[in-house]
């Protein structure tokens, strides 16, 4: 096979079934059962609440089964969950502002003037894998000077291979 670009104009075949879901395959019922009865729950979890609200708010009762408050629990709950949310969307605006005060501090003060990473595991890495780089695809100075270069398939790169070569050299990512 020779490493010469594609001409004719056809593209490279995708995959038919480029995402797998086994609650769409054949079998699987045991997942299928699971899935649905959560579905089932969570639905429910959000339904239940909104039906008492419904019920409780409405001059008759709707559904006779579902509990309901009377005006009284009604303004309490309502009074409480003003707060909460009240509470909860202060706490997320002092929170989000501090983060992002500190992030642009660090990034206009901190980081242009200190390096925030090992420049000795650096300069490892890149050593580790200019060799593996030559062992697979050739020397720099060649690698540099191709203007086109189609990888053979057994040339390609395996999942995890780099983080397994830094971890075999003591430079892993952590």
């Amino acid at each position: 096979m020779t490493n010469e670009p594609e001409t004719t104009g056809n593209t490279h075949p995708q995959p038919k079934d480029f995402v797998q879901d086994n609650f769409f395959e054949k079998g699987h019922w045991w997942l299928k059962i699971r899935q649905v009865l959560f579905n089932f729950v969570f639905l429910a979890v959000l339904v239940v609440p909104i039906v008492i609200l419904f019920n409780s708010l409405s001059s008759g009762r709707l559904i006779n089964s579902f509990h309901y408050w009377t005006w009284a629990d009604g303004f309490d709950l309502t009074d409480y969950l003003n707060s909460a949310i009240l509470l909860a969307f202060v706490i997320i605006l002092v929170c989000s502002l501090a983060f992002l005060f500190r992030n642009n501090y660090r990034e206009q003060n901190v980081y242009p003037k200190k390096k925030t990473y090992d420049a000795k595991k650096l300069e490892e890495r890149k050593a580790i894998l200019d060799k593996m780089y030559s062992e697979r695809f050739g020397d720099l100075k060649s690698r540099e000077t191709v203007r086109y270069y189609a990888v053979d398939g057994e040339k390609n790169l395996p999942d995890r291979m780099i983080e397994d070569l830094f971890k075999e050299n003591g430079v892993e990512i952590r």
